[in-house]
């Protein structure tokens, strides 16, 4: 039996337009027949608000799945995770969700659960990781379950404490929904609620009765990897209008014009795009460089010294040249001369002796 994921449509949630199309455009290339996107949380409210109130107006009548970034201006994904499983306007509380960014710390993740995100995705991503991820959320979904303060898919993933039953909820507490229910009355006595449907993507797309998580075409896979090797030129000349950006806000600080505060959150924002991004058009010598950049930045709230000024220059000056000089890969030894540099910079800040995480 074949599946056909044409018939699914898919929201695209990301604030940097570059990234938003060669998302989309993976998406697309790995058989999703409809793709929406939104810029930030608050278009992709305003857009399901849509779906709900007029999907003729909005164009669709339902989105299948969620593809969000985490960290976004004004409304970020964690308060659009927080709004499609808690607000009544959501056209679909139980839509699955793959939440996406380049910070894939636990804490990062662990939010992105705890809020009810379906799965995540860290950046950098390939087009088979992107396969991988849609295809679980079609063919191996997550019950939901409704429990004191939390609403979302289940959160434990294995039985790995099968001889240790640590929830304290009892069988008798929980009442399970199905969706062949003629009545949806929940019990008073109900602590947890098992919410079990039918698979609806499965149908969708004709897959229903197969048994696990069918693979995709080889042939798909590498077009998707291809939509994204295409647009390797076009990043390394958005990171490099990226860097000439940041070289005239940093000598504007150096000369004392310029609002540092701004300048720490576009350093901050940039280095965690390049933090997660760079390892999908191979920089992973900007993705080291840009993670170490973003931990720098955090703290906008921060006086902003000639001390700071020459450690993020470094950092800037750093990743230009790597894109510049089209440092793929590990760079050989002029990169590790560069990043010799870089950590001479991070200790003369610092005063730490390690050396850079990676």
């Amino acid at each position: 039996m074949t599946v056909d994921l044409e018939r699914l449509s898919i929201l695209v949630v990301e604030d940097s337009p570059f990234m938003n199309n060669v998302l989309s455009d993976v998406v697309r290339a790995v058989g999703i027949g409809r793709v929406m996107t939104a810029t930030d949380g608050a278009d992709a409210i305003g857009l399901l608000e849509s779906v709900a109130v007029d999907p003729l107006k909005a164009g669709i009548s339902v989105i299948d799945a969620i593809i969000a970034d985490v960290f976004m201006p004004q409304v970020d994904g964690y308060m659009l995770m927080r709004w499609i499983r808690s607000s009544t306007k959501s056209p679909d509380r139980f839509v699955p969700t793959v939440m996406i960014s380049g910070a894939a710390d636990a804490d990062v993740v662990a939010e992105c659960r705890d809020l009810g995100a379906t799965e995540f995705l860290a950046k950098p991503f390939s087009g088979k990781s992107v396969a991988d991820k849609l295809m679980h959320l079609i063919f191996h979904p997550r019950k939901f379950i409704l429990a004191p303060g939390y609403f979302g898919p289940d959160r434990r993933r294995t039985d790995m404490f099968q001889d240790l039953e640590r929830r304290s909820t009892t069988k008798k507490e929980i009442q399970v929904v199905m969706s062949d229910q003629t009545t949806r009355h929940l019990r008073k006595d109900a602590k947890v609620i098992h919410f079990e449907f039918r698979n609806r993507l499965a149908d969708k797309v004709g897959g229903y009765d197969l048994k696990g998580v069918p693979e995709i075409d080889p042939a798909i896979i590498e077009e998707a990897q291809q939509k994204i090797a295409d647009m390797a030129g076009d990043y390394s000349d958005w990171v490099a209008n990226s860097v000439r950006g940041l070289s005239a806000s940093l000598a504007k600080l150096n000369a004392g014009e310029g609002d540092s505060k701004a300048l720490l959150e576009r350093l901050n924002s940039i280095a965690l795009e390049m933090r997660g991004q760079d390892g999908i058009f191979d920089y992973p010598l900007v993705t080291r460089i840009g993670k170490s950049l973003y931990e720098a930045t955090k703290d906008t709230e921060i006086e902003v010294t000639d001390n700071h000024l020459e450690f993020f220059k470094a950092h800037v000056d750093s990743i230009g040249a790597v894109i510049n000089s089209k440092m793929k890969g590990d760079g050989g030894g002029v990169g590790r001369e560069l990043l010799k540099s870089l950590e001479i910079a991070k200790r003369k800040f610092t005063g730490e002796t390690e050396e850079m995480v990676g």
